[in-house]
């Protein structure tokens, strides 16, 4: 999985394409972009890794994002008419790209992409983002630095370029 750093980062630059675009939906899309590695707490609580409520699992699918999407549209934002379906496929991507870029690590055992619907653990056939440490001590180490600069070059300055695209677009 990349770091929850990099899921953030990819969610507040898919919030950039939103209208409107400000810091609440920013923080918003960072959160739900970042949510679904809250299912490593199944791991403490001894759910196997390839149970549908274990790592990698349901939080991973896109049935989750759209009802992770759709619980913050209706609590956070209380958007109304066509501003919140804005909101809610800004806040879908957010979620969804979590699975997505977990879909092109190096390793693991696949994404629960399709859940509940198909319990098949899933890889794009493109995997060029190393796998991240799991817990803060094994992040801190060599392996963990090395993760984090693969991140910046592979996702981050994409990220970032593509937020920068759109408030360009947007000025103008």
């Amino acid at each position: 999985m990349p770091t929850v750093f990099t899921h953030a980062v990819v969610g507040g630059a898919i919030s950039a394409l939103g209208r409107p675009f400000g810091a609440r939906l920013a923080l918003t899309a960072a959160a739900c972009a970042a949510a679904p590695d809250l299912d490593v707490i199944a791991i403490w609580l001894g759910v196997p890794w390839r149970h549908v409520l274990g790592h990698r699992g349901i939080t991973h699918s896109l049935a989750f994002a759209a009802v992770l999407a759709a619980v913050m549209v209706m609590t956070v934002f209380r958007a109304r008419g066509r501003g919140r379906l804005g909101v809610w496929l800004v806040l879908f991507g957010a979620t969804a790209s979590h699975g997505i870029l977990d879909a092109m690590t190096d390793g693991g055992i696949g994404i629960a992409l399709f859940a509940p619907f198909d319990a098949g653990r899933y890889f794009l056939p493109w995997r060029p983002i190393p796998v991240s440490p799991i817990g803060v001590g094994r992040f801190l180490s060599a392996r963990g630095a090395a993760v984090l600069r693969a991140e910046v070059l592979l996702v981050w300055l994409p990220a970032i370029a593509l937020t920068l695209a759109a408030m360009w677009r947007r000025r103008r």
